[in-house]
């Protein structure tokens, strides 16, 4: 059946051989445009989760062709054009690229070059059905030649929902990508449901709660919006993994897992915001009682708070016209007993984000960003136990408590034990053309390098494969354990351990893309796009496993233990401290170093978009 849909889109190519799914389409350029006029103050409060309805999208660019200046009313009345001229869009997108590298080792070097191609064709649209009832639609074939992560930068996420069930088209690799919402309500209370990405905050695509860089699921919004206060709620359906995150026997997910996000937003003085929100991941369950507008501490309360809950802070201060300072603090799992003796070496798993947006008035420099963002160690990162009796899990176990959908982050992409620096710039320095620059410094370590021997020796010793050690949001602050719940990593539960390891990973990148967008012709749109990416990295590998498991040893009938030569140890404390497991252990350490890397990548990219 895929192979004909494929067919299909392929003749609409060919007939009808930019793009306007606003309403569905979360990373439409709109959205920045729609923050940059807000800020400004040529429109009132946006919505708190993105992406909007229709009538809103309406709203936002009727208040700028009224209030703006004549060059924002015109830029307005040409993305009222490009949104809503058509019900139904042909589109067509092509990018190809490379990624030229060079690898230092310790001992020798190694040039490699990586070629990508990957394209798009489909249909979408945004469409009144009534005053109160609207659909945003995008129906679209993609097909690449590599993995994403092949060919891209580090931290960085595919625009495209289309990383499962594949189809073979030739040399490329084709997936549906398909998102639909309906949204019923006036401008300022409405509620909708569908299948799309969302998106939460002022850093759009740099989020700590819902990222717009997420994978899309399937949901059930709600807003709200007056002068005084907003309030936004989202119930979705996601994927759910394995404890390592990896395919197994086979099977890469499976169902069962939800989650819910509310917020409340005060619009307490024209300066200042202050939202609280709250979201929590739960399963295999469904939990209807997550819909309503009851703080979610107190639900999860009512079935033994097992459920993975996270609360933020969100502080926003507009000083001026075109400026916001925000700061979002983002609370997974927090030892307030310590915290309030003043022992901040200790359970502090939060992420927390500063930084500033500016909008210039009839400037070049249509936007500015800059923050800093931190990822504490083991934040995101969730187990899950086989059963409600034990605490035994495995890389085996399905995880319907991590911070991921279908494998992918739906907060920040760095990893846990990490921060970020960074500064973007938004140009138009002519008609038609727009020039995005950017910079990012990201240091990363991997929390494993911290375990002591001891630790370490219960990593060597388990059957490889139950746990990870990579530095990833898959790390788990437990060992397996056949009582009553899982035995804790106390290194990892009980100190912060922040950028303590010996070797971390520096990551400097920077780069530019442009974009020139033809006049619209009978024939339709086109866009012509570039980009360079220029990538360092110091201590690539640090978020590869230290500890793999596996070290062959067997417990005897007697309660004893022995090792493959023989030696026997009275008690698992004797066997984990003898030189047999010890020497395992410096082994693993010593390997996991010697693998380390800098490297040094450049990306470039030539893209072409075309809509009818």
């Amino acid at each position: 059946m895929k192979k004909y849909i494929v067919l299909i889109f392929g003749f609409l190519f060919f007939i009808t051989a930019v793009f306007s799914q606003a309403s569905v389409e979360i990373n439409d350029s709109f959205y920045k445009q729609a923050q940059n006029w807000e800020l400004r103050g040529l429109t009132s409060t946006l919505p708190q989760l993105r992406p909007y309805p229709v009538n809103v999208i309406k709203r936002i660019l009727n208040d700028v062709i009224e209030n703006g200046s004549e060059h924002e009313a015109e830029r307005a009345k040409e993305e009222y054009e490009r949104i809503f001229k058509k019900v139904w869009t042909p589109y067509y997108k092509a990018t190809g690229g490379i990624k030229l590298s060079h690898k230092e080792y310790e001992n020798s070097s190694k040039n490699s070059n990586t070629t990508d191609f990957h394209t798009e064709i489909g249909i979408g649209g945004d469409v009144s059905l009534h005053r109160l009832v609207s659909v945003g639609y995008k129906f679209g074939i993609y097909g690449q030649r590599n993995r994403f992560s092949e060919y891209s930068p580090l931290y960085t996420c595919m625009e495209e929902d289309s990383i499962f069930d594949p189809v073979d088209a030739g040399p490329l690799t084709a997936y549906l990508n398909w998102n639909m919402n309906l949204a019923v309500g006036t401008e300022n209370v409405y509620g909708g449901g569908g299948m799309s990405r969302l998106g939460f905050g002022p850093f759009i695509g740099d989020g700590m709660a819902l990222n717009e860089y997420g994978y899309h699921c399937a949901n059930i919004t709600f807003n709200a919006t007056t002068k005084n206060w907003s309030y936004a709620s989202a119930y979705e359906t996601i994927g759910a993994t394995r404890n390592m995150g990896k395919e197994i026997d086979g099977s890469w997910l499976s169902n069962g897992k939800y989650l819910a996000f509310h917020a409340l937003k005060w619009h307490l003085f024209q300066k200042f915001n202050l939202t609280y929100y709250e979201n929590i991941i739960f399963g295999s369950y469904n939990n209807l009682a997550y819909i309503t507008p009851a703080p979610y501490y107190a639900v999860q309360n009512i079935t033994g708070a097992g459920d993975n809950l996270q609360m933020g802070l969100l502080f926003e201060v507009k000083p001026i016209d075109g400026l916001n300072w925000a700061t979002d603090f983002f609370a997974d799992d927090i030892a307030l007993n310590s915290v309030l003796r003043f022992d901040f070496d200790s359970k502090l798993r939060f992420g927390f984000q500063t930084g500033v947006i500016y909008v210039p008035e009839e400037s070049v420099c249509t936007r500015l960003t800059f923050n800093y963002t931190a990822i504490m160690p083991y934040v995101y990162a969730h187990w899950e136990y086989d059963d409600d009796t034990t605490g035994v899990f495995t890389g085996k176990t399905w995880n319907r408590q991590n911070y991921t959908n279908s494998g992918i982050n739906i907060g920040s992409s760095l990893d846990p034990n990490s921060d970020k620096i960074s500064l973007t710039a938004s140009l138009a320095p002519v008609r038609n053309l727009t020039i995005n620059l950017f910079g990012n410094f990201i240091r990363h370590a991997n929390s494993a390098e911290d375990y002591t021997d001891d630790e370490a020796s219960e990593f060597m010793l388990a059957d490889a494969g139950t746990y990870a050690t990579n530095g990833t949001l898959y790390m788990s602050q437990m060992f397996s354990s056949s009582g009553s719940s899982g035995e804790h990593v106390p290194s990892a539960w009980d100190k912060l351990g922040f950028m303590t390891s010996d070797h971390k990973m520096y990551v400097t990148q920077f780069g530019l893309n442009a974009e020139y967008t033809f006049a619209r012709t009978k024939i339709g749109r086109f866009s012509l796009c570039a980009g360079y990416t220029f990538e360092y990295v110091k201590n690539a590998g640090v978020n590869n496993h230290v500890y793999k498991g596996g070290l062959i040893y067997t417990a005897n009938d007697d309660g004893t233990y022995s090792d493959p030569d023989g030696n026997m140890y009275s008690t698992w404390e004797a066997l984990k401290s003898s030189d047999y497991v010890q020497s395992a252990v410096k082994a693993a350490r010593e390997s996991w170093v010697a693998n380390l890397y800098d490297c040094m990548n450049h990306y470039v990219s030539v893209s072409l978009k075309y809509s009818y």
